[in-house]
């Protein structure tokens, strides 16, 4: 304990230093007598007392952007905008308190305080997000007994792929949206095509483009392990690609997402559809189903790794079975992308 020394005047005066943060402080008392001087000490102790419990558990927000921080090379840049998002949108209630706040009952009244005003989804997302990050500061909090909301399945109408195939037909955005109903690209992969990605009618998937924080930025790497594919692209597909005129190394598709995406949603609605551009790949996923495609070709073509949207790939897949898929897609679409064209 530091020891409070007399001044001239009579007072007592104590300095600290935080042997942490290195920041001083100094505490004095008029009281001259024996009481003014342990009343320094005792302000001074506390004082360091709750300095270094400031430090040993500091608010659940720090530790949670040093969380997002460390995984900054590792994630993409996508995924750690959505964790920001989530940090800023979905932690108010527990950003602030310190890590040795964070018991069972705080964490579940946050959870209920965000089913409220939130879907199931983004409050799993939130309390996925959450348990990341107390995993990896080693935060030792008993979760076992936290409920979080159902998830709900929600159901859609979607057009079917003769729909699509005759609403756009001749449009400005015909070719991104055969390349998602048709081949089922991801419009980040589509936005990156570059025509010196294709040899032979065939499209290797690689680079692609996303938008984090209502900027574009261009990837090298695909969504996953499994994203980095290649498709044999169909001949009407092929045509307009060859139309393009641009160089070998630029984009194909100049536009940005959204301005793709809101023609696509404003087109579809005029047709009674309330569907995204991402819907194509689910309409694209359904007519493999319909065509009787096994999923281990289905989830290759698509670029699937997760058992959530398709059953998990165990298997190689074989060149030789996999021209026989693509030839039964390429033809069921082919017989209505002429139709289309003598309608």
């Amino acid at each position: 304990m530091a020891k409070a020394k007399k001044l001239p005047s009579g007072s007592w005066r104590v300095r600290v230093t935080d042997p942490a943060t290195k920041k001083s402080k100094s505490f004095t008392s008029k009281d001259p007598t024996i009481k003014g001087k342990r009343q320094v000490e005792a302000e001074a102790a506390l004082w360091l007392r709750d300095a270094r419990y400031e430090l040993e558990h500091p608010p659940f927000g720090e530790l949670c952007d040093e969380y997002i921080e460390s995984k900054v090379p590792v994630l993409s840049p996508t995924t750690i905008s959505g964790y920001r998002n989530i940090k800023r949108n979905s932690m108010t209630k527990i950003n602030d308190l310190p890590a040795d706040e964070l018991t069972p009952r705080v964490i579940q009244a946050w959870i209920n305080e965000l089913t409220a005003k939130k879907s199931a989804k983004t409050v799993h997302n939130a309390y996925g997000l959450f348990t990341a990050v107390a995993a990896y500061h080693d935060l030792h909090i008993s979760l076992g007994k936290i409920r979080l909301p159902q998830k709900q399945r929600k159901f859609k109408e979607l057009p079917s792929e003769e729909i699509v195939l005759r609403t756009f037909k001749g449009s400005d955005i015909e070719l991104p949206v055969l390349l998602a109903v048709w081949c089922g690209l991801r419009m980040s992969e589509i936005l990156g095509i570059r025509k010196c990605d294709i040899k032979d009618g065939i499209l290797t998937i690689g680079q692609v483009v996303v938008t984090v924080d209502n900027e574009e930025v261009v990837k090298s790497t695909a969504k996953t392990y499994k994203s980095r594919r290649q498709m044999q692209l169909p001949p009407p597909i092929m045509a307009m690609i060859d139309s393009i005129d641009t160089a070998p190394g630029e984009r194909i598709e100049q536009r940005k997402h959204y301005q793709i995406a809101d023609k696509f949603r404003r087109a579809m609605r005029d047709q009674g559809y309330s569907i995204t551009f991402h819907d194509l790949r689910h309409i694209n996923a359904s007519v493999m189903a319909v065509l009787g495609i096994p999923d281990i070709y289905a989830m290759e073509r698509g670029g699937w790794s997760s058992s959530t949207t398709l059953r998990q790939v165990y298997q190689q897949t074989f060149t030789a079975e996999r021209v026989k898929v693509d030839k039964i897609i390429d033809l069921h679409f082919q017989q209505i992308y002429d139709a289309t064209n003598a309608s």
